[in-house]
């Protein structure tokens, strides 16, 4: 195998252990912290640029063993017209082989690097809605404290209300019996003024029956 098919073979291998590792069912902070290194750091920022021009190399190499693979065909198919040869057909069974090796090895590459990026984001997407979803309970559960403390205060007004209203029920009968009491005064005394006045009277009839009986000695 040459140099660049080599490296691009060494490059399989690290996507297959990239994407592993990013499926593996890591604690919820830990996966988070990776994540957040990868997605914000400048060093992974720049290793994603390099791995763009890589890849485009890589997608160069994909065309040139699709060709090949095409030639080798075409050659294939125009010596199965002619004279067998048992040392053409090994060496063209060996190039097809190698083409075919080529054309998979890279599309293999491309296509799971793909599948790695979009698995990625989709989980950069996911740890996000995490995040969205602890802050909506943390304000789910303020709110319902919130709500709790509100509760709390309408049952002590409620309760405070009920006093007063007692009270002022309580005040409502004292004054209903000082009114009571007001007009049992006043009833006395009139009753006694009236007594006063028959008694006055009863007295002064009584002093004119004493001087007339003066009168008649």
């Amino acid at each position: 195998m040459s140099l660049p098919y080599m490296m691009v073979f060494t490059l399989l291998m690290t996507e297959m252990i990239t994407f592993i590792f990013l499926i593996l069912p890591l604690p919820f902070n830990w996966r988070r912290g990776i994540i957040n290194f990868l997605s914000k750091s400048p060093f992974m920022a720049h290793i994603q640029y390099v791995m763009k021009i890589v890849f485009i190399f890589v997608f160069i190499l994909f065309v040139d063993s699709l060709n090949r693979v095409i030639k080798v065909e075409d050659v294939v198919n125009d010596n199965d017209h002619h004279h067998h040869n048992p040392h053409a057909e090994t060496s063209m069974a060996a190039r097809r082989f190698y083409a075919q090796r080529n054309m998979y090895l890279t599309g293999f590459t491309l296509f799971l690097s793909l599948i790695l990026n979009r698995t990625f984001f989709m989980i950069l997407d996911l740890m996000k809605s995490e995040e969205k979803m602890e802050i909506v309970k943390k304000q789910a559960a303020q709110q319902s404290k919130e709500y709790e403390r509100v509760l709390e205060s309408e049952t002590k007004l409620k309760k405070e209300l009920k006093d007063m209203q007692e009270n002022a029920a309580s005040h409502e009968s004292l004054k209903q019996d000082l009114e009571n009491l007001k007009k049992q005064a006043n009833q006395q005394q009139l009753e006694y003024l009236r007594m006063a006045d028959e008694n006055t009277a009863l007295e002064k009839k009584l002093k004119g029956t004493k001087s007339e009986s003066r009168k008649d000695i």
